[in-house]
């Protein structure tokens, strides 16, 4: 099995089988061909033993064992990779003074990525407090190849998603999903391309319908299907954008508005592929199909 056949089966598996694929993960260096292959098994490492099982010594046991491979200690990405992976399971395991050693990008990095380990616990206050940690550190400025904006973005989409689903969500917590809606979208917009910006701006229109802000809601729907337009997207991403609109303006109470962005929203499911549909149940439903 090649490396990427390796990290593509892990990643499909981790979510219902996470023991089975930590077992893997302790036992698979071998199919690590170069340093450079050491982030991406990294990664999968924290998330894998912090997110999902919370097995924090663990997981730091599993990392540290990378550093022996292909002089991973004298590759820069291999080697940063591995401490804030070391940190971050350390520090979502109990151990602040993990953070101490860190610079700005790398503490930045670390907290935006416990945020998400602590959503894996369903303990909501420390995903928020480390988020907003993380963006406070943000703020202190950040190199522009800085690993730590992508974390940013997949951590603030990432609470603003589980807070949006929370049932018992408070106005602290609405106010914090917000939040990290909005560092979601900045954040995407330096880390990935036209496609991460345009669904950062469909988790912040959800955001803002679950706050009662409809018309900004609404703003935010019709910014989505502006990336859409300007980026000749895929009908699949163009469905999403128009009933996130639609959605907005019925909560806002504009009947008329309404009707226009459903009828658009169903002519534009109608062009997704028959492959991609079963993805847009969903919205579906809350178009009333």
């Amino acid at each position: 099995m090649t490396f990427d056949d390796f990290i593509k089966t892990a990643w499909n598996d981790h979510a219902d089988h996470a023991d089975q694929v930590a077992a893997r993960l302790a036992e698979s260096q071998h199919v690590i061909e170069n340093a450079s292959q050491i982030p991406r098994y990294a990664g999968l490492v924290t998330h894998v033993y912090g997110e999902h099982l919370g097995q924090w010594p663990r997981g730091v046991e599993v990392l540290q064992s990378l550093r022996g491979i292909h002089d991973a200690d004298n590759n820069a990405d291999a080697r940063g990779a591995i401490t804030r992976g070391v940190a971050a399971l350390r520090y979502g395991g109990g151990d602040a003074s993990a953070l101490e050693p860190l610079g700005v990008d790398d503490r930045t990095s670390v907290l935006a990525t416990v945020s998400s380990a602590m959503l894996g616990k369903k303990n909501y206050v420390a995903a928020v407090s480390t988020l907003d940690a993380a963006l406070e550190q943000a703020r202190r400025g950040l190199a522009t190849d800085s690993p730590a904006v992508r974390a940013l973005a997949i951590g603030g989409n990432n609470l603003a998603a589980a807070l949006e689903e929370k049932a018992d969500r408070t106005s602290a917590e609405t106010a914090a999903m917000i939040r990290a809606a909005e560092a979601g979208l900045q954040y995407w917009k330096q880390a990935g391309t036209w496609l991460e910006e345009e669904r950062a701006l469909y988790r912040l229109t959800r955001s803002l319908l679950q706050a009662g802000r409809f018309d900004d809601a609404a703003a935010a729907a019709q910014q989505c299907l502006d990336v859409c337009a300007r980026n000749d997207a895929p009908e699949f991403e163009r469905f999403f954008g128009h009933a996130v609109l639609t959605l907005a303006l019925r909560a806002s109470g504009d009947d008329v508005g309404f009707a226009g962005a459903r009828a658009r929203a169903l002519a534009s499911y109608a062009l997704v592929p028959a492959d991609e549909q079963q993805w847009c149940s969903l919205e579906l439903g809350e178009l009333g199909v």
